[in-house]
């Protein structure tokens, strides 16, 4: 299944095929975020591609029209734009260097949601390695990828003898305004210059003929053309289908082109002088193809449990301490029966709370704890702790929810290995309760709970969420379970944990933190509650650095409002 957001996408999608991803452009970010969650919630693995325009092209083709409108003609036309090569104009007040860093994406919450984006996605399609390189930009960790290549429709033409260079500018699916560089590049060519662009315009006081792609005039300029110029900075299809016919190509150093096409003459879209040069050697240098990528699996290659833990997989047991939220319990015990993993149980602790009997007896693999007065999560997970006697254990809040490749992933992590936990990431879901287990879903946040994290910070935060973590039961008593008179106790025990053995760590997101005002209200006052984790029960002395970064995190939680939590990156419209 393939999820195409923006019209570019569209085209990428009708070249694909069978393949699970999504494709998405960074006007469309929203939209391909909220399905990457919808995927993930019920446990695919898919591919995700996003289009991201390439820094360079896209702020000289803002630049470029603006230095042509200055007086002075040509010639002070070519100094202003050789002092931008030289880093010697400021646009809006900063350097280009500077434009450039912030112009593929100038809003900082679409470069958030462009860096969540991928985390969700368990792997990326990418069009080319030099993509994949400017993606990294946007990602917290490099995913894993696969490419794939489209190529554009390109009339094709019987070539025959000409008299005169030709060159062909191709930007079909651009208008005129974004291949004035080129143009004005080749203004002074000795030979026939044709641009194709969408619109099919011919630049103010340009030399060129101009058509739309679908002009039949266009096939009498490719029969006479030596050279193709590509303006499109970030795809090479284009130069494999120009390349099949023997042509000179000319194409931006960022499209990848040379990686599937020999003796392309690549130039930067910054270096207007460059591109000159370059249809110039690309007059005596036809191209060629080179072994094109295979077509990607259908899907994402996902860990498989080892065949020895198949035929017998040692139990998985979450413990879900609840307090009169039937629904909420229902709806977690749901999520569990979804699990992949085939030996996953339940330890249910009621809490004193209203009865929930009937709830769990619903689910075969999940066993009933009443407490006979309300002590609080924390206690009530270790009640349920005393009922689990093998295999791995993790914590469940009755409020949060787990993907169904969850576990699976996590015991494979350790079974692999022999690590003594494992952890993935966590997506917060922002939600509004509507009554009987029901919730509106108002925003998300992939970009807190996302990452592991070394011994020496663990002693003052990790990024990991405390539903995520699963221990080998015996890791889980030999490091003393959890604290029963600290607040914080999943934090203070990944501490212990980390001091002594290794984590796995699974970068996927396979579990949900599901925020509300009922489960973070700011009842609890967390500076002092976190100041005691390290003066009382963590005390440190002769680490100076580990002082200094604990000092940090006290003075961000105190500058913290009452009640504060992570603000969503994606903010929805709720019913």
């Amino acid at each position: 299944m393939i999820s195409a957001y923006g019209p570019r996408a569209l085209r990428y999608r009708a070249a694909m095929g069978d393949i699970d991803a999504i494709v998405v452009e960074p006007g469309f970010l929203g939209e391909g975020y909220v399905e990457a969650v919808r995927r993930r919630n019920n446990g695919r693995f898919f591919y995700g591609m996003l289009l991201l325009e390439e820094i360079h092209d896209r702020t000289m083709t803002q630049l470029v029209p603006a230095v042509l409108q200055q007086p002075g003609g040509p010639d002070r036309h070519r100094e202003i734009l050789y002092s931008v090569q030289g880093g010697g104009i400021q646009m809006d007040g900063k350097s280009v260097a500077e434009a450039l860093a912030e112009a593929a994406l100038p809003d900082p919450n679409a470069r958030a949601a462009a860096k969540e984006f991928l985390t969700l996605c368990p792997a990326m399609l990418v069009r080319s390695s030099a993509e994949y390189q400017r993606l990294s930009e946007y990602s917290v960790r490099r995913r894993p990828y696969e490419l794939f290549v489209a190529e554009p429709p390109v009339p094709v033409v019987e070539r025959r003898p000409h008299e005169r260079p030709g060159f062909v500018i191709w930007a079909a699916e651009r208008d005129a305004n974004a291949a004035l560089l080129p143009v004005f590049a080749l203004s002074e060519l000795h030979g026939d210059v044709t641009l194709v662009s969408a619109d099919g315009v011919v630049p103010n006081g340009a030399n060129v003929a101009a058509y739309t792609p679908g002009d039949p005039r266009v096939a009498e300029a490719l029969a006479t053309a030596d050279v193709i110029v590509l303006t499109d900075a970030t795809d090479p299809g284009a130069a494999i289908a120009f390349a099949r016919a023997g042509y000179g190509i000319v194409a931006p150093v960022s499209s990848g082109a040379e990686e599937f096409v020999r003796d392309v003459c690549a130039y930067d879209p910054a270096a207007f002088r460059g591109m000159h040069v370059a249809a110039m050697m690309a007059l005596a240098l036809p191209a060629s193809l080179r072994a094109l990528p295979p077509a990607p699996p259908r899907a994402p290659l996902r860990p498989s449990l080892p065949a020895s833990v198949a035929a017998a997989p040692p139990p998985a047991t979450l413990v879900i301490p609840t307090f009169n939220r039937r629904a909420d319990l229902d709806n977690c015990l749901q999520c569990l029966a979804a699990q992949t993993y085939p030996n996953v149980q339940a330890v249910v602790v009621n809490d004193a709370g209203e009865p929930v009997d009937d709830v769990v007896a619903r689910y075969p693999f999940a066993r009933l704890r009443n407490l006979e007065k309300n002590v609080g999560a924390v206690q009530a997970f270790i009640a349920g702790v005393e009922l689990v006697t093998g295999g791995f254990v993790a914590i469940l809040p009755d409020d949060d929810w787990l993907y169904p490749d969850h576990v699976e992933l996590l015991v494979t992590a350790m079974e692999r290995t022999g690590a003594a936990g494992a952890h993935a990431n966590t997506l917060i879901r922002y939600v509004r309760r509507l009554g009987q287990g029901d919730f509106d879903t108002t925003g998300y946040n992939a970009g807190i709970f996302i990452e592991t994290a070394t011994p020496t910070e663990a002693m003052v935060a990790t990024p990991i969420a405390g539903h995520s973590l699963m221990l080998r039961m015996a890791v889980f008593a030999n490091v003393g379970g959890w604290r029963a008179d600290c607040f914080l106790a999943d934090q203070e025990i990944q501490m212990r944990v980390a001091q002594r053995y290794a984590f796995a760590f699974v970068d996927q997101v396979t579990a949900e933190w599901r925020i509300h005002g009922e489960n973070f209200s700011g009842k609890t006052d967390s500076l002092a509650e976190q100041r005691r984790v390290f003066e009382e029960l963590h005390p440190l002395s002769g680490r100076p650095l580990v002082t200094a970064m604990r000092n940090v995190v006290l003075e961000k939680i105190a500058a913290r409002p009452p009640g504060y939590v992570f603000p969503p990156t994606l903010r929805l419209l709720s019913r």
